[in-house]
């Protein structure tokens, strides 16, 4: 199957507003379920990329552009409640997510540009995630399905900042956990190889 679209929470970039967070997404996944009438198993792939502008501490403090590279690998189950054309379910995943951002740092007016700097975040981490979703099957061999859950992300984080003006580096690290929300996790369109009915 594709994940065809989402609406979810993506990892933070320095100090972006949550609101700058929530990113839609087309056609940037790919999954793999089998089915053993009871439970279905499911490994998935997803890669995103897109030129990302977004205000760093606050409206007037910081804008930074550059480009999100963001990577996740998951393993999991789903349990219907039901068998039938609409399928209800329950699922969860455990995996990986790499995310990374490039890009420049400096003021939005022209006055108070003095320090502008280079960026370079990349995030390595273990993803827990469970979700519900419901499935619809109108015709044989195709379903459609629309699943919302959260994510729960632990990371280890590197910084790397260059300023524009002096090439001094300074380099930062963290861990820390993170809840991401994700109101359409995936919308998805699957081609089964074994009949629905």
């Amino acid at each position: 199957g594709v994940k065809a679209f989402s609406i979810e929470e993506f990892p933070k970039i320095l100090n972006q507003t949550n609101s700058d967070m929530v990113i839609n997404t087309y056609m940037s996944g790919v999954f793999l379920k089998v089915n053993d009438n009871q439970i279905s198993y499911r490994l998935s792939a997803n890669f995103f990329k897109k030129d990302l502008s977004f205000n760093n501490d606050c409206e007037d403090c910081e804008r930074a552009n550059g480009k999100l590279k963001d990577f996740s690998t998951k393993i999991g189950f789903e349990k219907n409640f039901v068998y039938g054309i609409v399928q209800p379910y329950l699922a969860f995943d455990l995996g990986y997510r790499r995310s990374g951002f490039k890009g420049d740092v400096k003021s939005p007016t022209i006055a108070n540009n003095t320090n502008p700097y280079q960026v370079t975040t990349l995030k390595n981490g273990f993803l827990m995630s469970p979700g519900f979703g419901v499935k619809l099957n109108l015709i044989n061999h195709f379903t459609l399905s629309v699943e919302t859950g959260v994510g729960l992300l632990y990371s280890y984080e590197k910084q790397e900042t260059v300023n524009d003006a002096t090439k001094a580096r300074t380099f930062n690290s963290f861990k820390k956990w993170e809840f991401l929300l994700k109101p359409v996790s995936m919308a998805t369109l699957q081609y089964n190889f074994g009949p629905i009915f």
